[in-house]
C-alpha cells in the first residue's frame, strides 16, 4: 500500500534559500507526496519563485499548495500547515534545508510499509550539517533524548493524526519541536530508524543562535514532561559553557571558529563524507 507523504516548507522572505529547498522536494522519484509551502506573508520575491515552480509540480502530478498569510511564528505556522496537509506522514523541510537525495521519500515510505506490526508514529534518519566549509552528521541519538535533541527535526516524518492530536506548543520559541518528540516518547508511541540521510542543513555560525535561551527552554520542556533531572549547580555550570560558547560564536575570527568545529567533530566521530547533490549549492 502506498503511503502518502506530506512535505511542509515553512519560510518567510525567503528568496535567497528557497529554491534549494523546492529543487529537493520536486527532484524526488517518489510519487505519492504533496509539497505545502505556508509563507508567512513575505514581501520579497519569495511568492515569484514559488509561481515559477508551480507548473513544474503540476507537470510531474504533484499537489503543491501554498499559504501565504501571517503567522505568529515558526510553531504557530507548522500547526497551520497541517491543515492542507493530506499526507499519511508530515515532513518539516524549512526553508534553506532541503533533502539529501531524490530518494529520500521512496527510502522513507519503505521504511513505513517494512515496519512490524503496527506503523510507526516517529520515522526519523541522519542529517548532514554544512558548517564552515564541511559535512558532518547530527549526533543521532534516541536514547539520549530526555538529555537534549535526539535528532534534527528536519529528518523527522511524524505520523499526521498523532501530530494533529499534539500540535506544537507555540508558548515555546526554540525547542517546541523537542517537546513535540518527548510527548511522543513519554506516550511510548513506535519510533523507527530509517537508517539512511534525509536531509541537509546549514549551520550558518552566526550569532542569531541563543544558546542559553535554548538551554532554558529545553530545561523548562524537560521539568513540563518530569524529566529533568540536573542539580542547580549542573544547569549553572552548563550556562557558563554554553556563555562562552556564544562568546566564541560572536566575537571569534572564522578561521578559529573553524578550527574548533573541526577538533570538535573529530573528537565527536560526526565527520562525513557527502556526496552533494546538484541542488545543494556550496
Amino acid at each position: 500500500m502506498s503511503v502518502k507523504i506530506s512535505v511542509i516548507t515553512i519560510c518567510y522572505n525567503a528568496a535567497d534559500v528557497i529554491r534549494t529547498t523546492i529543487e529537493s522536494v520536486l527532484a524526488q522519484d517518489y510519487d505519492d507526496y504533496e509539497y505545502i509551502i505556508q509563507d508567512g506573508n513575505s514581501s520579497d520575491e519569495t511568492p515569484d519563485i514559488v509561481n515559477e515552480y508551480s507548473p513544474k509540480f503540476a507537470e510531474k502530478g504533484i499537489r503543491l499548495v501554498y499559504v501565504r498569510e501571517p503567522d505568529g511564528g515558526i510553531y504557530d505556522a507548522m500547526n497551520r500547515a497541517m491543515a492542507s496537509a493530506e499526507g499519511r506522514y508530515i515532513n518539516y523541510m524549512n526553508a534553506g534545508d532541503c533533502f539529501y537525495s531524490a530518494g529520500v521519500l521512496a527510502h522513507i515510505a519503505k521504511t513505513a510499509d517494512d515496519s512490524d506490526g503496527a506503523s510507526p508514529v516517529i520515522i526519523y534518519g541522519d542529517c548532514a550539517v554544512y558548517e564552515y566549509g564541511r559535512f558532518y552528521l547530527f549526533a543521532k541519538s534516541l536514547e539520549n533524548i530526555y538529555e537534549s535533541m535526539p535528532f534534527s527535526h528536519q529528518s523527522v516524518f511524524a505520523s499526521s493524526e498523532f501530530l494533529r492530536a499534539h500540535p506544537f506548543n507555540c508558548s515555546y520559541r526554540y525547542s517546541a519541536d523537542y517537546d513535540f518528540l518527548l510527548t511522543a516518547k513519554d506516550l511510548d508511541v513506535k519510533f523507527a530508524d530509517s537508517g539512511t540521510v534525509v536531509c541537509i542543513t546549514t549551520a550558518d555560525g552566526t550569532s542569531s543562535i541563543n544558546y542559553h535561551d535554548t538551554l532554558m527552554e529545553s530545561a523548562e520542556i524537560l521539568k513540563a514532561h518530569g524529566r529533568y533531572a540536573h542539580s542547580d549547580a549542573e544547569l549553572k555550570k552548563t550556562e557558563k559553557v554554553l556563555s562562552l560558547k556564544q562568546f566564541v560564536l560572536d566575537h571569534f575570527p572564522v578561521a578559529v571558529r573553524k578550527w574548533i568545529r573541526g577538533v570538535q567533530i573529530k573528537k565527536r566521530g560526526q565527520s562525513f563524507e557527502a556526496a552533494v547533490p546538484p541542488w545543494f549549492i556550496i
